[in-house]
């Protein structure tokens, strides 16, 4: 702790600028060593200047786990991740920058078939006329229809953005945060396969607007962002541990793959693996969002428009 304690001027600097989270993480990649909750606890009223209650760390730490930036063991906490990867779920500018050219460029790759038998499921009335509405705009825009998805299905909120669908994962970022999500769904992917809609990269949708139609049928993004709450209801979407996007590109070149953060295990990969070196890392959180207090707000849907 002797080295942090030094600079800890510069961590006080830092938290006033980026928060405490961030000046935690950076102090434990400074000291590249586990630690424990009563260290951590020293530490956070170094930099904030006055004490603090075991709650309050308690509660920064559950956040930084549920990231998958920090992970215990036994009674220790260290760094899963590197800082530069770390950021990527706590600076909004690092988590915007840095994907589109590389997902763009390999938008054809992931637009594979699948032959796999799509299995017949009971979709409620509510999603059904998702479907509807959504084979309508298809016949007149694509990308439209999926940006009418993005905002409604997918739970992407009005800024947010639909990255990638692939398999069974829908990835998607929230311009709000700048973080990236993922969820998993077997019968969500298989119904908008029967539809006609694509796997691949799904940004494009950010050009082609629905909001015209989402405030016709629902008045706002909060009340079409509902019908995600719907499928988690459902029992339709999974979430697993965090997993680390990596991305390249260059005039010549472009390299994608996703995996698994615990295991490694490579979910997809995509380009010259020679690549990896150079790739930026981004953390992938399973979950709508970071913070879940205000969850049970989109579960409430007023009659009428489902």
């Amino acid at each position: 702790m002797t080295r942090v304690v030094e600079d800890i001027g510069k961590l006080r600097r830092l938290y006033k600028k980026k928060g405490i989270q961030y000046s935690i993480v950076y102090a434990l990649n400074m000291l590249g060593m586990s630690v424990k909750f009563s260290d951590i606890k020293l530490l956070y009223q170094l930099i904030v200047g006055r004490k603090v209650s075991n709650g309050t760390v308690a509660d920064l730490l559950k956040r930084l786990l549920k990231k998958g930036v920090l992970k215990r063991v036994g009674e220790r906490y260290h760094p899963v991740v590197d800082f530069e990867t770390a950021m990527s779920v706590m600076d909004v500018k690092r988590a915007k920058n840095g994907i589109k050219g590389a997902l763009k460029a390999l938008n054809k790759e992931l637009n594979r078939a699948t032959d796999r038998r799509r299995e017949q499921v009971r979709v409620p009335r509510s999603i059904e006329k998702v479907l509807r509405i959504t084979k309508e705009l298809m016949e007149k825009d694509y990308w439209k229809a999926v940006d009418f998805d993005a905002h409604t299905i997918i739970g992407a909120r009005r800024t947010g953005t639909w990255i990638l669908w692939f398999d069974d994962y829908f990835i998607y970022r929230e311009n709000k945060t700048g973080f990236i999500h993922y969820f998993k769904s077997k019968m969500l992917s298989e119904i908008l396969k029967s539809i006609g809609l694509r796997e691949g990269f799904m940004v494009y949708h950010v050009e082609h607007r629905a909001e015209d139609v989402i405030r016709e049928f629902y008045r706002s993004y909060a009340n079409a962002r509902r019908l995600h709450y719907e499928l988690k209801e459902l029992g339709w979407l999974e979430y697993g541990e965090p997993l680390v996007l990596e991305t390249y590109y260059d005039a010549g070149s472009t390299y994608l793959a996703l995996r698994k953060l615990y295991t490694g295990e490579t979910l997809v990969q995509l380009g010259g693996p020679n690549h990896r070196n150079r790739a930026k890392r981004y953390l992938v959180y399973g979950g709508e969002h970071i913070d879940e207090e205000n969850e049970e707000f989109y579960h409430y849907r007023p009659s009428g428009l489902y």
